[in-house]
């Protein structure tokens, strides 16, 4: 395969991924849970028939961890398990199925940004959390979370939303796809088209300006990544990013 056609292979994904997030979104959440299933599949079998082309193998392969966690979200059981262990029941298998592929495409942790290069630069990335969600949390207006939790439960469900949401999706797109892509792809369209694919996900919330603030924070943290070799400082942000949005703001005047 050559990269003309890694570049419509992944051009297909962007649009085939965009169009299950409306079809979950906004017609039939069973028709979108086939659709990304169906793209599942198809990464499956490109990273299978590109085996000997470890770039476009590695790409195709990563990014089956897209649809695996919109199907996740769509068939797990959530409802038999307490409100505050959502984030980590949904979460775990995403973090084993990332942790498989780094074993398995060889990677070490420095590959995947798992290390606190430029600490300054880290750090302040880290505190961007705090007005990133206080922005967000205007575009959305979401329903707290934590209404009637006691404290251990408010404590847990902060943990699991800096753990769940902010270090395994910064390692799954920021760690692992984006390395994957750059390799297989460049520089840009690594950086750009991940994500893209990172904001997509975000269409079931229903606000297109959402969709572009979280594609351009997501551009932040990608570059931020690709420059310092580390997603601390993006893993930081995008959990302070959460607990602001459904924990803090919802409970302020």
């Amino acid at each position: 395969m050559t990269e003309k056609m890694e570049l419509k292979a992944f051009a297909l994904f962007l649009a085939s991924t965009f169009f299950a997030e409306v079809i979950t979104s906004f017609l039939n959440p069973a028709y979108g849970f086939l659709s990304h299933a169906v793209i599942l599949m198809s990464l499956l079998i490109l990273s299978a028939s590109r085996h000997g082309d470890n770039p476009a193998s590695n790409m195709f392969l990563s990014l089956s961890l897209a649809p695996l966690i919109r199907i996740l979200s769509l068939s797990l059981p959530l409802a038999y398990f307490p409100r505050y262990a959502w984030y980590s029941v949904a979460g775990v298998p995403v973090l084993a199925a990332a942790a498989t592929m780094i074993r398995v495409q060889g990677l070490s942790l420095e590959d995947v940004g798992l290390t606190f290069k430029k600490p300054l630069i880290q750090t302040g990335l880290a505190l961007t959390g705090i007005p990133f969600g206080m922005v967000e949390y205007f575009i959305l207006k979401p329903e707290p979370l934590a209404l009637g939790f006691t404290p251990i439960e408010y404590f847990l469900l902060a943990l699991a939303l800096i753990f769940f949401t902010g270090f395994v999706e910064e390692l799954v797109f920021r760690g692992v796809i984006q390395i994957t892509a750059i390799k297989a792809l460049g520089e840009k369209v690594g950086v750009f088209g991940v994500t893209a694919v990172f904001a997509i996900l975000h269409i079931g919330w229903l606000s297109a300006l959402d969709v572009v603030f979280v594609f351009l924070v997501g551009l932040l943290f990608a570059v931020s990544t690709f420059r310092t070799g580390s997603i601390v400082g993006s893993i930081l942000s995008h959990g302070l990013t959460n607990v602001v949005l459904f924990l803090v703001m919802p409970f302020l005047p």
